[in-house]
């Protein structure tokens, strides 16, 4: 039977794995299996001993028998559950038939999976290989979200801090008319952009959450475009860079125009972070037909920055990712994440590409 079983891929990597069971022969049977696959074994033979050896080195994955003297696994399975992140992924080892009990319990504790005994070699190797990948995904996933959280705080505090500046400022007695009213704008404008903030966390704890949705009704293309055009003018021209319009303002679109323009205000405001001094942004409308005559209105957000890397593109619209000029940049990571949202939810589609401009474009196209 061993000689049948398929060795783990050239991609997988093995994982650091902690055998518990009682039995001597089950845990040197489980560590020569999972040994000959490629995983870093180690056994206890109780709760306690398991215990102990977690604090020492927190493995991946537990296969906790259920039924020990003492320490039981489920109560096990409790304590490690109680560990900062939630601990390991835990496999419980169970004789099903004599043991719902505990099984229930083990599932109102958290276990990740059940394996029955006599278990299958082959199965076990699967269900190994499959717990690690699920472990690994899932704290891939808490620091990318750990990641986002202290990108999200780093945005807000500029805003803040230079609120508390500013108020500091009006606070003198000394402050001319002309000087006031530009602090006035100020304020004006640094709200604005706490508010892009929280709304695009906002919109991106809907799309996670399933419940992101659009109400499409009768608009045009000026109800969309023309308050963003409005609101990054005065950072285009603070930043010497050419803000520029193509399209007709009265063409008549079915869209949530709120939530449209927040996807193109996200797509022109990373356009102004990459787009250099003296450069252009351009905002493009147009309506297309595919192949089979079907029209959409296609939103183009086109820069002369640097681009978009090839290796970058088939991940640049996921979740708390972003490309290596845009961790550089700072910035949250959602902004292009949630513009996609915003187009499948409109049945549409977006895009990256190199533009006509010398750097990145970015289609969004919505149904007409």
């Amino acid at each position: 039977m061993r000689d049948s079983i398929p060795a783990a891929s050239p991609e997988q990597s093995g994982g650091d794995v902690l055998i518990v069971d009682d039995f001597a022969d089950t845990l040197a049977l489980y560590d020569a299996l999972l040994s000959e696959d490629g995983h870093k074994v180690r056994t206890a033979a109780s709760g306690a001993e398991a215990l102990r050896m977690v604090e020492e080195r927190e493995p991946e994955l537990v296969l906790l028998d259920v039924s020990m003297p003492g320490m039981d696994g489920v109560e096990v399975l409790r304590r490690l559950r109680l560990r900062r992140g939630g601990g390991p992924s835990v496999i419980m080892l169970t004789a099903a038939r004599r043991e719902p009990q505990a099984i229930e319990a083990g599932l109102r504790q958290g276990a990740d999976a059940y394996l029955t005994k006599p278990i299958d070699a082959r199965e076990l190797l699967a269900r190994t290989r499959a717990a690690l990948e699920s472990f690994r995904l899932k704290r891939m996933l808490e620091g990318q979200r750990r990641d986002h959280i202290a990108m999200l705080v780093h945005d807000l505090r500029h805003p803040l801090s230079s609120l508390g500046l500013i108020a500091e400022v009006l606070d003198s007695e000394e402050v001319e008319p002309g000087e006031r009213r530009a602090a006035v704008n100020t304020i004006r404008s640094l709200c604005r952009d706490m508010a892009r903030l929280i709304d695009g966390v906002l919109a991106a704890s809907r799309l996670e959450a399933g419940v992101f949705s659009v109400d499409r009704r009768p608009t045009t293309v000026g109800a969309v475009i023309e308050a963003t055009l409005a609101v990054f003018a005065p950072l285009a021209a603070r930043r010497k860079v050419t803000l520029a319009f193509e399209g007709s303002l009265e063409q008549r679109i079915r869209a949530d125009a709120p939530k449209l323009r927040q996807a193109i205000d996200n797509l022109v405001a990373n356009a102004l972070k990459f787009t250099p001094r003296g450069g252009r942004v351009r905002v493009r409308v147009l309506r297309e037909k595919d192949d089979k005559g079907v029209a959409s209105f296609v939103f183009e957000v086109a820069d002369t920055g640097p681009g978009i890397a090839e290796a970058e593109r088939a991940t640049i619209f996921d979740r708390y990712k972003q490309g290596s000029r845009g961790r550089a940049a700072g910035g949250a990571g959602l902004g292009l994440a949630i513009a996609r949202g915003i187009a499948e939810a409109h049945g549409g589609t977006i895009a990256v590409l190199s533009g006509d401009l010398g750097g990145a474009a970015f289609r969004l196209a919505v149904p007409e």
